[in-house]
């Protein structure tokens, strides 16, 4: 449905996209997801036509908006043209006009009879569930209230492609899981295209069908929310997820391991004989990570020679109900425990713990960069 061929743009010296290529498939929800600052909002201002790249081309629907046809001819295609509506991060309310001339206001642009325009405003505002509300200014009306017009007005020229930049930013925090899964009904029931962009973890896995991880100026790894959140593709990506990331060098396979060397302790995960004398990069969630005052624990593994790492806790940092929990066994490991487990653990700093974890919960890939 939307296809980024090699698109570059820089702003001065610097580089916000680099030879970027994405395919977004039809009806799917993809969230674009890294830090601020790494082109995400300029992937869509590219896409919807409110900016031009340097090069590259630009395909919606199978049709050329932007970029070089045969013959070399330079192609773009005006926003309008696209059938693209964009929610963007900050309101973009007319604050003079009521809701409902908020809403209507690219269906005057259309010339549609004022019949016309009257009962697609009303659908509208009945589908945001916001019709009681036609009636006020936007300064009357909550954040979350805003963003629901916001996207009733965007859709109003009914759009192939919708574009959402952060669009729950502006919501009051308590009620921002709620309009998330408000917002995610919306677009089903429209089985719309929609690019997502968010720098928050969480929001990408409840909102995504699949996920691209941006960062230097690229896409560092697009899939399932399965695949990136369990087996990051780069030590970019693992260090952006906040996941475990050490180097490596896989020093042989026996039986249905592969044993690791990092920092000079050995590690086993799953069997993958292709890795053996190359450079790697091991990662692992902190979830899939155990704590016990018992070395014998890893025995429980059935199936699973596991893992067990004795080392001493260097730091506890308390969240609402657990704890992250640093180990020092030769390189740092962070885990996150239950604030009851460490309660009946008897944890605290400076203690020595065994490091539990089974071999298939690690992530082995080739270190690329260290080759």
């Amino acid at each position: 449905m939307i296809k980024l061929e090699s698109v570059t743009k820089s702003f001065g010296e610097k580089a916000v996209l680099n030879e970027l290529c994405l395919d977004v498939k039809k009806n799917e929800i993809l969230s674009l997801l890294g830090p601020n600052g790494c082109g995400k909002t300029t992937t869509l201002n590219v896409i919807s036509g409110l900016s031009r790249p340097d090069k590259g081309n630009i395909f919606i629907d199978g049709v050329l908006v932007e970029g070089k046809s045969g013959g070399d001819k330079t192609v773009h295609l005006a926003p309008y043209d696209r059938k693209v509506g964009y929610v963007f991060q900050t309101m973009t309310l007319f604050p003079h006009m009521r809701v409902r001339d908020n809403v209507a206001y690219g269906l005057k642009a259309k010339h549609l009879s004022k019949q016309d325009v009257e009962a697609k405003t009303r659908s509208l505002l009945d589908f945001v569930g916001m019709r009681e509300y036609a009636e006020y200014f936007p300064h009357q009306i909550s954040g979350g209230q805003k963003q629901r017009i916001e996207l009733a007005r965007s859709l109003a020229t009914d759009p192939e492609v919708l574009l959402l930049d952060e669009p729950v930013s502006a919501v009051d925090p308590q009620l921002r899981e709620s309009f998330r899964l408000e917002l995610k009904n919306y677009l089903r029931v429209l089985e719309i295209t929609a690019v997502y962009v968010t720098h928050n973890l969480s929001e990408a896995f409840i909102m995504s069908d699949r996920i691209a991880v941006m960062g230097n100026s690229r896409i560092e790894q697009i899939g399932s929310k399965t695949d990136v959140f369990d087996k990051p593709g780069s030590e970019y990506v693992a260090q952006f997820l906040g996941i475990n990331e050490y180097k490596g060098k896989a020093v042989k396979a026996h039986a249905e391991v592969l044993e690791i060397e990092v920092n000079g302790v050995s590690l086993l995960a799953s069997s993958a004989p292709n890795l053996v004398g190359k450079n790697v990069i091991v990662t692992i969630k902190p979830e899939n990570i155990m704590l016990s005052m018992n070395k014998s624990d890893y025995l429980d593994f059935k199936g699973d020679s596991g893992n067990s790492i004795e080392g001493v806790i260097t730091e506890m940092v308390q969240m609402r109900s657990s704890a992250q929990v640093t180990v020092d066994a030769g390189f740092l490991i962070k885990t996150r425990i239950p604030l009851s487990s460490i309660k009946n653990l008897g944890l605290s700093i400076g203690d020595k713990v065994n490091v539990i974890f089974r071999s298939d919960s690690l992530n082995v890939f080739t270190d690329n960069n260290n080759e």
